[in-house]
């Protein structure tokens, strides 16, 4: 089977867009279509989907609740629908699920937000070609020509962002990958400044695993469109290849060599601790982001990006403010992310506990081996042996830290991650 689809611009003053599907070759006698798992965002919700066979023929549509069928009878046939597209406030669900943009001079398309995806197999390379009335050619980590992108595989449809118009793009080759940044809005430091942060840092962490998941990684960086109190002024978004840099437009360069570059280094470190060593389930997402948060800021030290002293200035900051937070005594930070992560709260509980337990452990598996291996060792190693990717929970680590260090951490992590306010994490960094 042969896949194809369209992205167009219907109306501009409602970001409506209208989709288009072909498919060819299919010999089911019923195809479902279904909308990607947003990862706990507000899910695709297709407005006037219709179908028909190849002469122009309508072609019945039904749903179980979950996916659209169409009764093609084995034949090939054709689908669309409209998509209204937003973007609003970083603690809702809307944004973690619709990250799309279409602007008057460029735009933004998330595949999550905008393609339903059939429920069979099909040929490598699905073709996607965008018109949203901008000028300029498609950037993607997948390979563009004017305005079509070649998608390998149906699974990576809903991790592919592209991105046209007035965007200004930088490429350099880096440890052996393609590194493009593909930058808007106007800032107080050069393109090229925040492109050799972004290569530096790229360089330290693929050093640190010794290849990179991906052969291209695209950065997307754009004036944060969410501002008020209560709000991140910077934050990111790792799509596969892709990250998605949404920085404080008042950003001078000096923050350049400073903590706001840890959304860099997180978000690429996503690509291993999150994809390539998937958590099997939000009961670990404070190991996925908790040591993400702690080898972003130990990599911006590594990489000469900051020093010492301001890596130990956001320690005790992640510290003060675990603390601090409102949820502490009544939930765990294990539990932190099957709950309402619309709650700023519990965001801060899951990504600061999940901070201070890692640190915690990765102290631990140095003390236990006299300095010669750290946590670091242990996600490589994994990472090595399980090049197809692996699922990961927390017996999954434990056994890879006794396989390698001999040493067990299990009544560690448990004590920290599984009880409300553990005391070990309540007192003074470093005496615990």
């Amino acid at each position: 089977p042969f896949l194809r689809y369209t992205v167009a611009m219907k109306d501009p003053a409602l970001d409506l867009v209208t989709v288009t599907g072909s498919v060819y070759g299919s010999l089911d006698g019923k195809v479902p279509l279904a909308a990607a798992n947003p990862g706990g965002g507000r899910p695709l919700e297709p407005i006037g989907l219709a179908a028909r066979d190849l002469s122009g023929r309508l072609l019945e549509v039904s749903t179980d609740g979950a996916s659209w069928i169409v009764s093609n009878g084995g034949r090939d046939f054709t689908f669309s629908y409209d998509v209204a597209l937003s973007v609003v406030d970083r603690y809702t669900p809307e944004i973690r699920g619709m990250l799309s943009m279409i602007e008057e001079d460029r735009s933004r398309l998330m595949g999550r937000d905008i393609f339903l995806l059939p429920g069979t197999e099909f040929s490598e390379g699905i073709l996607v070609d965008v018109d949203t009335g901008q000028k300029g050619d498609l950037r993607s980590t997948w390979e563009c020509t004017g305005s079509r992108v070649i998608v390998p595989e149906i699974a990576d449809l809903a991790s592919t962002l592209a991105v046209s118009g007035s965007y200004r793009e930088l490429e350099a080759d880096v440890a052996g990958i393609t590194l493009s940044l593909a930058i808007a809005g106007e800032w107080l430091f050069s393109d090229e400044d925040l492109f050799a942060v972004i290569r530096d840092v790229v360089s330290r962490e693929i050093s640190m695993f010794g290849s990179s998941p991906h052969g291209k990684h695209l950065f997307v960086c754009e004036p944060n469109p969410v501002r008020g109190p209560g709000v991140f002024d910077y934050y990111g978004v790792h799509f596969a290849g892709s990250m998605l840099l949404l920085l404080d437009p008042s950003m001078d360069g000096s923050l350049l060599f400073d903590t706001p570059m840890a959304v860099v280094a997180h978000e690429f470190f996503h690509n291993w601790n999150g994809e390539a060593l998937q958590p099997s389930d939000g009961s670990f997402m404070w190991f996925t982001e908790g040591a993400t948060v702690y080898f972003s800021y130990r990599v911006l030290v590594d990489a000469g990006v900051i020093v010492g002293g301001q890596y130990d200035r956001q320690a005790e900051n992640i510290h003060r403010r675990y603390l601090d937070n409102p949820c502490l005594d009544r939930i765990s930070i294990g539990e932190a992310a099957n709950s309402d992560l619309s709650d700023r709260g519990m965001v801060n509980l899951l990504y600061d506990g999940g901070f201070l337990v890692v640190e915690a452990l990765d102290r631990e598996i140095s003390l236990a081996t006299s300095g010669r291996l750290s946590l670091i060792d242990v996600l490589r190693s994994l990472y090595e042996r399980h090049p197809g990717g692996l699922t990961i929970d927390e017996e999954v680590l434990r056994l890879a830290v006794v396989e390698l260090t001999g040493h067990d951490i299990g009544p560690l992590m448990s004590a920290r991650v599984h009880s409300k306010a553990p005391a070990t994490l309540s007192a003074p960094r470093g005496t615990s």
